[in-house]
């Protein structure tokens, strides 16, 4: 539990340094310069974390994202389809090195348990979370209906199983082997399942608009 919160500090201190970093720097810089240095300090703040303390450097880069989303007065750098190129690379690179881990016979020994657990969030957890979340708002109940419908897992989930299967896995924790197939399964099975079916059930439920906002007939 120490280790832990050591861990939980190292990680929020150098996320904080890194944003205090940026928000001395952010007046000196713009467009793709910018976004390069924004790239950079959280790339060099990661690295710093986690050779200080392994595992920290995700904390840190999570920390400064959200801290620097919503600094005050301080907008982050406009230049999107940079940001947009970095991200799909990196989701690029996440997905692949998770498929070349993954072998097929992992995925059968997993594969009836994951496909309940897809059955499970799919028709009882995201359902109960959304009606749950949206009680007291303006939504009507067919828009939280599509809300309890929705929720692709993705990056999140395929980062952290990621970070800690193969530490896990090393540690010689039951089961940890385990954890980056069915993840995989999760999300495969609930980016189809939402894919295919989010268009016909949001013109079932009325919610389904055009480009110009007209809801379809």
């Amino acid at each position: 539990m120490r280790g832990f919160t050591f861990s939980v500090i190292v990680g929020v201190l150098g996320g904080a340094i890194g944003t205090l970093l940026w928000v001395l720097l952010h007046r000196l810089v713009s467009g793709v310069l910018a976004t390069e240095v924004i790239l950079a300090l959280v790339v060099a703040v990661a690295a710093v974390c986690h050779a200080l303390r392994s595992d920290t450097g995700l904390i840190a880069a999570i920390v400064m994202g959200v801290a620097i989303a919503n600094l005050k007065g301080i907008e982050p750098p406009e230049d999107r389809p940079f940001f947009r190129t970095i991200v799909q690379l990196v989701i690029g690179l996440l997905f692949v090195s998770i498929s070349a881990t993954v072998t097929p016979a992992s995925l059968l020994d997993v594969l009836w348990p994951t496909l309940a657990l897809v059955a499970c969030l799919v028709l009882v957890v995201r359902p109960l979370v959304a009606f749950v979340s949206t009680a007291r708002t303006d939504l009507s109940t067919d828009e939280r209906t599509f809300v309890g419908w929705m929720d692709p897992r993705g990056i999140v989930a395929a980062s952290t199983a990621a970070s800690f299967a193969p530490q896990l896995t090393a540690s010689g924790l039951v089961g940890a082997d385990k954890l980056l197939p069915a993840t995989f399964l999760v999300i495969v099975g609930t980016v189809v399942i939402y894919g295919l079916t989010a268009v016909p059930v949001a013109r079932k439920l009325g919610v389904a608009r055009d480009v110009r906002g007209e809801l379809f007939e």
